[in-house]
């Protein structure tokens, strides 16, 4: 009796403690909860919090078949190319706004040598004629061979006319393969749902540079000349109107011309360089329409800070005559720097206030013109990639 009267002294303190240390534990553990679910989270939402879940990047190859894809991939989305293939296909890889894109341009680029096992495409294609059409036809019916392919995505030169009706079969509203397109010109297609206007760009396939890139450009010094005319000079045309003003005896010296009768897409070193020269040399860059409004030189002269002056006219054929701010509505849009005349007759004005114009006025105006074009591309980026998210993913 006696050891177990002993035995209970050592047992019931030892209890006794262990009892307060859980009624203690108990209490701490309710307190700390009234106090987070006073703050609106409860001790799940807080595991939830502190871990949260990695998301991969999107995959998304880009095929490159037009020349406008080097304008997308090096000069909106900022990539880089390598050479593979001894020189049949250039591949580059970019991670930005959490997708993964891989871009192959080249002639080696074909239906059966792409990657089979592609989920998300973005596919630039080259519309302008029947040759181009009936090759990109084949490449949109080709898709269905791509066992994995979720999602496409085209890229559209389109008819300089506007003439781009083949491509509405396929559009995904209509039973086809292709979520949206981004198209070139001032296409009553557009519609800002499932087609989109898209910029033509620099000409990318006679070597034109991105100068944000830090190729050397004067800004700062005096130019030369006023103006600048180099292009297709078509019989019947405003063109023909322009040059004879710019060969007038006043304006001989003051606007470097050069002409040709007929268009060529081959572009030789010396005929790129004398070109980005005479812009450089010049604070006004002259582009009368041709077969559309819009042309590479508007961005050429953007770039190189000379002001573009457009001959505000629509012209013939399926583009949009309706809209306020056609042609060029793109451009009109996002405020683009550009003097318009309706005719070349206004330009011995235009010419008159600029040979007014001070140094220090020219300059500031030849930085803003660049700095414009520069947040034009990174906006182009940003549209281009929020669609590409909301189509692919639905994301937005």
């Amino acid at each position: 009796m006696k050891v177990l009267c002993r035995i209970l002294v050592v047992i019931f303190p030892a209890i006794y403690v262990i009892a307060t240390l859980y009624i203690a534990y108990r209490l701490f553990l309710v307190s700390n909860t009234k106090h987070t679910v006073r703050h609106g989270y409860s001790e799940k939402d807080l595991t939830t919090v502190s871990t949260p879940k990695f998301h991969p990047p999107l995959n998304v190859e880009i095929w490159g078949k037009a020349a406008i894809s080097i304008f997308l991939w090096e000069h909106i989305l900022r990539g880089e190319l390598v050479e593979e293939q001894g020189g049949f296909v250039k591949i580059g890889h970019l991670t930005t706004d959490d997708i993964s894109f891989t871009f192959r341009w080249g002639p080696g680029v074909i239906q059966s040598t792409v990657p089979a096992n592609i989920e998300n495409l973005v596919l630039v294609l080259n519309g302008r004629a029947p040759d181009k059409i009936y090759t990109a036809k084949q490449w949109i019916k080709y898709l269905k061979k791509y066992p994995k392919l979720k999602h496409t995505i085209v890229v559209l030169l389109g008819d300089e006319q506007c003439n781009n009706s083949w491509i509405v079969p396929y559009l995904q509203s209509n039973g086809g393969p292709l979520d949206a397109v981004f198209l070139v010109y001032d296409s009553t297609l557009v519609d800002d749902r499932e087609v989109f206007q898209w910029p033509l760009g620099v000409a990318t396939y006679r070597g034109f540079p991105d100068y944000s890139k830090g190729q050397s450009m004067d800004l700062t010094s005096p130019r030369s000349h006023l103006c600048n005319f180099l292009g297709t000079v078509y019989h019947n045309s405003s063109r023909q109107a322009l040059v004879q003003i710019l060969e007038s005896p006043k304006l001989q010296d003051e606007c470097i011309l050069r002409g040709r009768e007929k268009w060529t897409p081959l572009e030789t070193e010396e005929s790129l360089n004398f070109y980005i020269d005479a812009i450089s040399k010049s604070d006004l860059t002259l582009n009368p329409v041709g077969l559309n409004t819009e042309c590479y030189r508007i961005y050429e002269a953007l770039a190189l800070g000379s002001i573009p002056v457009v001959e505000d006219v629509v012209t013939h054929g399926l583009c949009d005559r309706t809209s306020r701010h056609s042609p060029l509505r793109l451009l009109k849009k996002h405020n683009a720097p550009l003097i318009l005349v309706k005719n070349w007759q206004e330009l011995h004005d235009v010419l008159l206030e600029e040979s007014q114009r001070t140094l220090v006025q020219k300059v500031e105006r030849r930085l803003s013109a660049v700095r414009w074009y520069s947040e034009f591309k990174k906006k182009m980026k940003q549209e281009f990639i929020e669609v590409l998210l909301r189509k692919f993913v639905g994301s937005l």
